[in-house]
């Protein structure tokens, strides 16, 4: 019996003793992003961190939540990865694979799913030479969106049926209106979850849109006495709201009162004229209410 022969009959007998379906991976549902590259170190071996059934092991999911692609559901794989764009993927093959001289290749959904091919395109190739120890995955295979990265080899059974084979799903994100901004403007997080394909805005309260830009000012309530508030945004309301008032009551707060300042007017205070139709009356200390 030759080493690869050897090699081959020792990659059988680890998968029966290590591949049992009970590997359930360890998923973040929600992931906030990161602003500096993340380094992820896969381990490239059958002897952990190989699921098969989709929902329950590899994403650790309730069985009620299904995805658009059912042919997912029981597959061997290494746990399916989530990063960024910009993050570094580093693979780090296990020593009992290095004599089957392994390489990775970039397949479509339909080839990792089945793994029935086993013939190396070469300018799908991930790396130059066979795997062996820790070898760096090059930023051209990580750009936006889903990756199925198979382990194929030159001659004999293809390892990927196995669970070699890697889902890298890449993200983006869109919290921030320009570069060199802070994210969400400073009122929320940028985040993810697992079925998000990319990263957005989760704002604060009072904070909405895009980036949470923009400011519900009816939830400090400016209207006054009574007032009712309507959230108004453009350039002719940088206030962001308008108050209807009820009479006898105006101006932009509903604070002043229609009219104009009397002798004794305002009783226990000062009476300002604010507009020609308007007044407030400033209450002396202790004091309070429309006119007191």
């Amino acid at each position: 019996m030759t080493n690869r022969s050897i090699s081959v009959l020792s990659l059988v007998v680890l998968y029966t003793s290590f591949v049992n379906g009970k590997t359930t991976c360890k998923q973040l549902l929600v992931q906030e992003w990161h602003p500096q590259p993340s380094l992820y170190v896969v381990n490239w071996t059958l002897t952990e961190n190989i699921c098969v059934d989709f929902y329950r092991e590899c994403w650790a999911l309730d069985t009620n939540i299904k995805m658009n692609t059912l042919d997912f559901q029981v597959i061997p794989q290494i746990c399916p990865l989530q990063i960024q764009f910009g993050d570094i993927l580093v693979i780090s093959t296990e020593s009992s694979l290095q004599s089957l001289e392994l390489n990775l290749m970039n397949a479509s959904e339909a080839l990792f799913i089945d793994c029935l091919q086993n013939t190396m395109i070469e300018d799908q190739l991930l790396f130059d030479y066979k795997l062996k120890g820790m070898q760096t995955v090059n930023s051209q295979w990580l750009d936006v969106g889903t990756h199925y990265f198979i382990s194929v080899v030159t001659s004999g059974p293809s390892p990927c049926q196995l669970g070699l084979r890697l889902n890298v799903t890449v993200k983006q994100q869109f919290c921030q209106e320009t570069l060199g901004v802070e994210f969400c403007s400073g009122h929320g997080k940028c985040l993810s979850n697992i079925w998000n394909k990319s990263y957005s805005c989760q704002c604060q309260t009072p904070y909405s849109g895009k980036y949470c830009e923009e400011l519900d000012v009816s939830y400090y309530k400016p209207c006054k006495n009574n007032g009712s508030c309507i959230s108004r945004r453009g350039e002719w309301n940088k206030h962001g709201y308008e108050c209807i008032c009820n009479p006898p009551f105006t101006g932009r707060n509903c604070s002043e009162i229609i009219g104009r300042c009397q002798a004794h007017t305002c009783f226990h205070g000062n009476c300002s004229n604010i507009t020609a139709n308007s007044f407030i009356c400033e209450c002396d200390e202790e004091f309070s209410g429309v006119t007191i």
